[in-house]
């Protein structure tokens, strides 16, 4: 396929790679030009603006942080929608609510442009073999027709429902590690107030029935400050507001997804 891709940042960039190498056709716009470094001497196309990459391609994958930045590069003044073709298909793969989505779909659709809805989970090692999990919102036409690019980035594609739907999905997700992440912190912080050496506890909450990914995460930072010096922290915090919006106060999931957010700011 002739694929546009925006947004190289830690999940992006190995993305991008991934679509290079199964040989489509891969036109690339960053505003930094460091963004581009790792695609030096490459095939890939450079593309000036989002605007230069619309005129080469059919389908664009947008990675960058918000929904602010997805309708900056979509609806800007260089963007995608003033020289993409009619029918195009425009794949959301940053967390951006479920509202936000659907508004940038709408928007999208005046110009003849397809959206889906299609956050990703999985990190960079599984990005760079294919292995991530995609989470599709959106129309059923539109996601069959970039099968050849989905299935370069995942091999466990889900649909949905309906533009929202993947958003839902990932947010719920996202809420959940940050909340395993707390619950891991408050296994440690009991073992200590019973006397347990710590060393030995976070070896055998590693390697027990309790772990998962989220508590490893935490066990092996050795702190919530650790934590919130990785390179996802800030996306996570972002995530768990905007589950907070959906759910309001009270849901459970939520408010122990906040004791993580609450945890790393007191350290």
């Amino acid at each position: 396929m002739k694929v546009g891709f925006i947004g190289l940042g830690s999940m992006g960039l190995p993305m991008a790679r991934r679509i290079l190498a199964e040989g489509h056709e891969l036109t690339l716009y960053a505003r930094r030009q460091a963004s581009l470094e790792p695609f030096a001497g490459t095939g890939a196309t450079i593309a000036a603006t989002p605007a230069e990459m619309g005129a080469r391609v059919d389908a664009v994958g947008i990675c960058v942080f918000d929904a602010a930045g997805v309708e900056e590069v979509v609806f800007g003044p260089d963007g995608l929608a003033q020289t993409l073709k009619p029918g195009s298909v425009l794949l959301v793969h940053s967390t951006v609510s479920p509202v936000q989505v659907a508004q940038i779909a709408e928007k999208a659709a005046s110009y003849g442009l397809r959206v889906l809805d299609a956050p990703v989970s999985g990190g960079a090692p599984r990005a760079l073999v294919g292995e991530l999990t995609l989470m599709i919102g959106g129309d059923a036409q539109a996601l069959a027709d970039v099968t050849a690019l989905v299935s370069t980035l995942s091999d466990n594609v889900v649909h949905l429902g309906g533009i929202g739907a993947g958003s839902h999905a990932k947010l719920i997700n996202n809420t959940l590690f940050s909340a395993q992440i707390a619950l891991a912190d408050d296994a440690m912080k009991a073992g200590e107030a019973l006397g347990v050496d710590p060393a030995a506890l976070a070896s055998i909450l590693l390697t027990s029935s309790s772990a998962c990914i989220a508590s490893r995460a935490r066990l092996r930072a050795g702190s919530m400050a650790a934590i919130a010096g990785t390179p996802g922290y800030v996306a996570l915090v972002k995530d768990v507001g905007l589950t907070a919006g959906l759910l309001g106060d009270g849901n459970a999931l939520v408010e122990v997804a906040r004791r993580f957010v609450a945890s790393t700011e007191r350290e």
